[in-house]
């Protein structure tokens, strides 16, 4: 008798444990870092961009805004560069003070003024320089449908 009762204990378990093994698991998914964003982060040697996107406004305006911060004990001359519908060069130049945080598009400073015909949800390519070589980054192009940017669209407008 008390072989079978264990038995049954065993299957009861092992059905419970199969059944709940979700939670028994670690899910490799929810290890992975990720930017909680809307726009693209990119970390150089000296240099962090974050929340780096493109508001695309109508008749062809945009902007690209973004915050960029230097972790050293020393100021960054920092670049900015894309190209516009036209395949214009569009560049932004700017320092960031040791330890500092310099925005592009907010707390009074304006965005990088674009002639861009993108369309909201696709990526655009952006080039970070913190003196070295520039490196890529594809930046989500959004519009004024989230409130945090609906300002933005509506001084494109």
């Amino acid at each position: 008798m008390k072989i079978k009762r264990l038995t049954s204990i065993a299957l009861i378990a092992a059905v419970a444990a199969s059944l709940t093994g979700c939670s028994l698991q670690r899910d490799v998914e929810s290890l992975q870092p990720y930017a909680p964003s809307d726009g693209v982060n990119l970390t150089l040697e000296n240099l962090k961009a974050r929340n780096v996107l493109i508001i695309q406004g109508e008749g062809g305006k945009a902007v690209l805004i973004g915050s960029f911060i230097n972790s050293t004990n020393g100021e960054i001359n920092a670049n900015i560069q894309t190209t516009d519908s036209s395949g214009e060069a569009r560049v932004a130049s700017f320092s960031v003070a040791a330890g500092q945080k310099f925005d592009i598009g907010y707390n009074g400073v304006e965005g990088l003024a674009l002639d861009l015909n993108a369309t909201p949800g696709s990526m655009h390519a952006v080039y970070l320089s913190d003196g070295s070589d520039p490196i890529q980054m594809l930046v989500p192009v959004m519009d004024g449908t989230l409130a945090e940017y609906a300002s933005i669209f509506e001084s494109l407008n």
